[in-house]
């Protein structure tokens, strides 16, 4: 389940407590004091520390120290074991930089009660920073791969990555494996400036390009928009029709309604009834969309204007 590095000097105890959790799924090493824990640390990147407080050279307190110090190591939770009953000295040993305390003598359920709440809260902790991590890569990388390297005067981040792996920022290095696994977009698909030719998607939890001219339709759905695509897929962007009517390419995508943008490459036909109001038949898609008398002039003369694009 976890990584777990015991520092205790009482070897009794050390082998008591390690077998313990080890029986219940931990992976368990053990160090007799501060000097050897903090070596066992680096090689072994435990997930949590039970540390004894009170030993003799490196202590609890100094243990935590040296952690904190470290960029790498210094977010691992340390959860004190101690015989002190002393409140001001517990305080003080959690002002110190550690995340629990566990008097002595413990019962080994408890022990294993409190490693296993931490471990879940560290599950969540790093859940948490991995979404913001995932949500700033993609972003930076969405706008990437919508630069034109050859009108841009940054250096490409796909070629540079080859050259900087070393850099240890974690979204710089996400930025780089998303643009390496997922290479950018061929530029030049959309004829508007400014406008967007792909969009950076999470698709059956793998995240891919999506070609804006395989969209065929962009839905309402209050300050939410839902995009269709290919055989039934669609995916939802927390983005309204008005802020996409801004970046489509608008030769291409044509807003016929209040809660509806079709792609003139898959219009089908449109359907006229006998009140003159105008119906649209998407290929592949079975809503029929509605043109609205707001809509049905701009949308006439786009009809008109429009020439299928290669791509």
């Amino acid at each position: 389940m976890a990584k777990i590095l015991i520092i205790e000097d009482d070897w009794q105890l050390q082998q008591l407590v390690s077998d313990f959790l080890s029986r219940h799924g931990h992976e368990v090493k053990t160090a007799s004091d501060g000097g050897q824990g903090l070596l066992q640390v680096a090689d072994f990147l435990p997930d949590l520390i039970l540390c004894d407080l009170d030993m003799p050279g490196v202590d609890g307190k100094g243990v935590v120290s040296s952690l904190r110090q470290d960029d790498k190591l210094g977010e691992i939770p340390v959860i004190f074991l101690s015989a002190c009953s002393d409140r001001k000295e517990i305080r003080r040993s959690m002002n110190s930089g550690g995340d629990d305390f566990i008097s002595k003598p413990a019962e080994l359920p408890e022990i294993l009660e409190t490693v296993n709440a931490r471990i879940a809260r560290l599950g969540q902790q790093r859940h948490r920073k991995a979404q913001q991590l995932d949500q700033a890569a993609d972003f930076i990388a969405g706008i990437i791969n919508n630069l034109d390297p050859a009108k841009s005067d940054i250096k490409w981040w796909s070629e540079a990555g080859e050259s900087r792996s070393d850099s240890p920022n974690p979204i710089i290095q996400r930025v780089r494996q998303i643009l390496k696994t997922q290479p950018p977009a061929k530029h030049g698909e959309a004829s508007s400036p400014g406008a967007l030719s792909t969009l950076l998607i999470k698709d059956e939890n793998r995240r891919q390009y999506l070609q804006l001219s395989e969209v065929k339709v962009f839905l309402a759905d209050g300050e939410y928009s839902v995009l269709y695509w290919g055989d039934h897929r669609h995916i939802m962007f927390r983005k309204p029709l008005k802020h996409w009517e801004l970046e489509l390419p608008p030769e291409r995508f044509v807003r016929v309604h209040r809660s509806a943008i079709i792609n003139l490459a898959f219009l089908d036909f449109v359907e006229q009834d006998l009140e003159n109001k105008q119906h649209i038949h998407i290929k592949g898609f079975k809503q029929v969309i509605a043109v609205s008398q707001r809509a049905k002039a701009a949308f006439n003369r786009s009809l008109k204007k429009f020439r299928p694009m290669k791509g």
